[in-house]
């Protein structure tokens, strides 16, 4: 594999390897967020209207994970869809808000064996597509596909591989374990590891994959919302069949970030999406909360300093100093050229506003901000 790495994140990446606690001092630039505003918002048709399930249940778009790619927009929806569909589709950026241009699905077998899809992740060479590792069966395996982390070269979405220990593996519930036991530590009540959390985030810096996690506890509807990341560094091997990833064993909780430390902002938040932006050598994150039929989403960034030593996300706010926010869930963002956020909204079947438009099961909202950043030169 090609390699990005940075000083700053060679030393991450030795931190993290190594469990190393050496310090040293880069002199680096990083990026500050000044503002960010509203450029537009519409809605994103991801079938046709009516079109129903073989259960007779209406198909719903809620849609979950986003990457701009060189003209096109990768979507994941977290629903399953029809046959001769795909809940991963692709659609080119300038007609994502036509009605009458309908997606191109995906149709590896790979994209619709996997189910809730929450997050892409790009490092410029790979892509990444991530599902919610929300739920298993114990003693069955109809559960597994949630339970999925999918991976192809930049190109080669026909080709989709899955992340998992062993090759040929159908998912990756082989790393619900580790995860699992991970976001236990400390935790007396689960000496056996988390039964239950949610994966809602996914980012990829350099060699690094990291997790963000929205919901963790008892069962599915008794948890506690967070802002939690985890990092594992990934690697290529060589084999008959062409390159193949694989995780290291070495998963550490690198940021647990609580947004009631900053007043004003609605509770409980909880973590719906996180982007690394080489560029700008920035991490993106999305907050959102859904309750009692409210929906918002707030939008906050760290430079990888601040990440990795747990430190606070700093909140985006508008031009005139207010915190910038949406009223739909925010699932997912990525950057449409240099200055551009487009941000999905996953509003499940809230028939949400945009404009004077209402959505519609089969749509999707989105916006796009346009954002001002300064450069800054920082010691490390």
């Amino acid at each position: 594999m090609r390699n990005y790495y940075s000083l700053f994140s060679v030393f991450l990446a030795a931190v993290l390897l190594a469990d190393c606690k050496t310090s040293r001092v880069v002199t680096g630039k990083t990026v500050a967020v000044e503002s960010a505003g509203i450029e537009s918002e519409d809605l994103l048709t991801c079938c046709n209207a009516g079109l129903k399930l073989p259960d007779g249940s209406p198909v719903s778009c809620e849609a979950s994970a986003v990457l701009y790619d060189n003209g096109t927009v990768y979507v994941a929806n977290d629903k399953d869809m029809p046959t001769g569909l795909s809940p991963v589709f692709t659609k080119s950026w300038n007609a994502l808000s036509d009605s009458l241009t309908r997606p191109t699905p995906l149709l590896a077998e790979a994209f619709r064996t996997a189910q809730k899809y929450e997050d892409f992740a790009s490092n410029g060479e790979y892509i990444f597509l991530t599902t919610a590792f929300d739920r298993v069966k114990p003693g069955s395996t109809d559960w597994d596909g949630y339970n999925t982390i999918l991976y192809w070269k930049k190109g080669q979405e026909a080709n989709p591989q899955v992340l998992a220990p062993e090759p040929g593996a159908k998912n990756s519930v082989a790393y619900r374990q580790p995860l699992s036991k991970l976001l236990a530590q400390n935790r007396p009540n689960y000496p056996n590891g988390m039964p239950y959390f949610k994966v809602e985030g996914l980012a990829v810096m350099d060699s690094l994959l990291l997790f963000g996690i929205r919901e963790e506890g008892e069962k599915y509807d008794k948890f506690d919302y967070r802002v939690r990341i985890v990092a594992v560094p990934f690697f290529t091997e060589k084999t008959a069949s062409g390159d193949r990833l694989s995780l290291r064993n070495t998963w550490r909780i690198v940021a647990d970030f609580n947004p009631a430390t900053v007043p004003g902002l609605p509770q409980p938040l909880a973590l719906s999406s996180l982007e690394y932006d080489s560029k700008r050598k920035l991490f993106w994150l999305l907050t959102s909360i859904e309750a009692n039929g409210q929906l918002d989403a707030y939008l906050w960034t760290a430079t990888p300093e601040q990440l990795f030593r747990s430190q606070s996300f700093m909140l985006v706010r508008d031009a005139q100093g207010q915190p910038m926010h949406f009223n739909h869930k925010a699932e997912d963002l990525t950057f449409i050229g240099t200055d551009r956020l487009l941000v999905i909204h996953d509003d499940d079947r809230t028939p949400t506003k945009v404009g004077a438009q209402t959505r519609q099961p089969n749509q999707a909202a989105y916006t796009v901000l346009k954002i001002r950043t300064t450069d800054r030169t920082h010691g490390l």
